[in-house]
């Protein structure tokens, strides 16, 4: 996200470089932690995963509310609100883009979605919209300021406030009235990683593939290894970087990475848009009886799997009802200059213990009920003065 809008444009080729799409190619791996290690740290290590599982596992009891009210949102009642996904059709993408419309709404605002398209021009296309429109505030998904510096900078000196969803900011910004990062559910990998752990009794092999053309994929990953170094000795991880600019290759990739490592007993790809394919590279390798598959930022596609007993054994689902209310109220905030917030949003893993308690369908995941109950809605409603 620190490179410069130039560097962006020549990856864009290569686009997909959303926290939520990965494509594939081959690349080179490295190791995570290996197989030495005490007894004593491997069961305590064990016994670690097995109650993050379980609390990962569990319905949401609360939910993590800002405290602080929110005073003047009224004065932009009827206003337009840009919600710019990088593409408008991933299913991760509908439901935010459907809870972010409800949300606005109760702030008496309204919403226009403008498909990113994964292109550079098109995103930029549609800043120039919201400009045009003199939107009262501008949501991007998934796509990096540098991407489209130089449209987001026109939108900035028009004081349009801006919100970028699934990114992490780069290293030593601040979020401002301005602009605000919220990275979402960034630490989905290290909860496959405590599922793993848990799993394999502290003895797995392990295969991640990391998606190379985002930062913040990237750190995703990077930040789950720790816990496999320290909590499970046991435990090999091989990294593997894959890219989206050569997506046809995903499962011919997938095939060749358990090739190489035939040891390997568990397979993590970092999001559901390349399950698929890795799920056909598993087949392909031979391995589907051997293989535990797991993905992040699920949504009825993978959990499908997951309820059908297929390769796939855990799925990490985010709260994009809940996200959709945190975005609003992010948004909310910078518009009346009362000071961003910490946003998070909230994310459950699902595996063979709890899939039979939702129904995995489109609206039930609408309904946000994979989670918890809707009562956040109206504790948003409240802190913007709109119950």
């Amino acid at each position: 996200m620190t490179l410069i809008r130039r560097r962006w444009l020549a990856t864009c080729a290569a686009l997909a470089a959303s926290a939520v799409l990965a494509g594939c190619g081959g690349s080179s791996g490295s190791s995570g932690s290996g197989s030495s290690g005490s007894s004593d740290s491997s069961a305590a290590g064990l016994a670690m995963a097995k109650t993050k599982v379980a609390s990962l596992q569990a319905v949401a009891k609360s939910y993590p509310l800002p405290t602080a009210s929110v005073s003047g949102a009224a004065k932009y009642k009827g206003r337009k609100v840009y919600y710019i996904p990088l593409i408008q059709q991933v299913p991760a993408f509908v439901a935010t883009a459907q809870s972010t419309k409800e949300a606005l709404a109760k702030a008496g605002l309204t919403q226009q979605v403008c498909d990113g398209k994964a292109q550079p021009s098109a995103m930029a296309s549609c800043v120039q919209q919201a400009i045009a429109a003199d939107a009262a505030g501008i949501i991007l998904d998934a796509i990096p300021y540098g991407m489209i510096q130089n449209a987001l900078d026109a939108a900035k000196a028009k004081g349009i406030p801006i919100v970028i969803a699934d990114q992490n900011a780069p290293t030593g910004a601040a979020n401002s009235n301005q602009l605000s990062y919220v990275a979402g559910a960034s630490g989905q990998p290290s909860a496959v990683a405590w599922w793993i752990i848990a799993d394999s009794k502290g003895k797995a092999n392990l295969i991640i593939t990391e998606n190379g053309d985002n930062p913040t994929s990237k750190k995703m990953v990077t930040d789950s290894l720790p816990i496999y170094k320290k909590y499970c000795p046991g435990c090999k991880v091989t990294v593997k970087v894959i890219t989206a600019s050569t997506p046809a290759l995903l499962a011919s990739g997938a095939s060749s990475n358990i090739l190489a490592n035939p040891s390997a007993d568990y397979y993590y790809t970092e999001f559901e848009d390349s399950l698929q394919a890795t799920a056909q590279g598993i087949q392909q390798s031979g391995r589907s009886s051997s293989i535990s598959l797991s993905v992040a930022a699920g949504s009825v596609n993978g959990l499908g799997m997951l309820k059908g007993d297929s390769v796939v054994k855990a799925v990490v689902a985010a709260d994009q009802v809940y996200f959709g209310y945190a975005l609003t109220d992010e948004l909310l905030r910078m518009m009346t200059k009362s000071g961003p917030v910490d946003e998070v949003q909230p994310m459950r893993l699902f595996t063979k213990d709890n899939i039979g308690s939702i129904e995995v369908t489109a609206a039930a995941q609408a309904s946000g009920e994979w989670f918890g109950d809707s009562s956040f809605k109206e504790g948003f409603a409240k802190l913007w003065g709109t119950p």
